[in-house]
């Protein structure tokens, strides 16, 4: 008789004390925003400073790591594309795909320490 081994694949460590910058430009245009567009916008950042990429998929399991719920994560991410600091392309039954933008432009933002 066979046995199913069940080994665990070891999980992906990340120092979260690594300083990364941040765009204090990006984040002031989220503070003139209502809502939780500010902490939708560092929760953006933060998972794009730790996958090194400006284009995030925003899931629930990081919905729930900012504390947003679905309702006002959809708000605030339509507030941050209105205002031009993200870039998002949606399909049914997926996740949001988002791409953060340089500020009063459409080119996704590239930061020098992220390659």
């Amino acid at each position: 008789m066979l046995t199913k081994s069940t080994t665990k694949l070891p999980l992906i460590k990340i120092n979260r004390k690594l300083p990364t910058p941040i765009r204090l430009d990006i984040i002031e245009a989220a503070t003139a925003l209502p809502g939780k567009a500010v902490n939708l916008m560092i929760a953006l950042w933060l998972v794009a400073s730790i996958s090194k990429s400006p284009t995030i998929y925003l899931t629930r399991r990081l919905m729930a790591r900012v504390n947003i719920s679905r309702f006002a994560t959809t708000d605030a991410l339509r507030r941050l594309e209105q205002s031009g600091a993200v870039a998002v392309s949606r399909l049914p039954g997926r996740s949001a795909r988002v791409t953060i933008l340089q500020p009063g432009t459409r080119v996704p933002l590239f930061l020098e320490n992220w390659r």
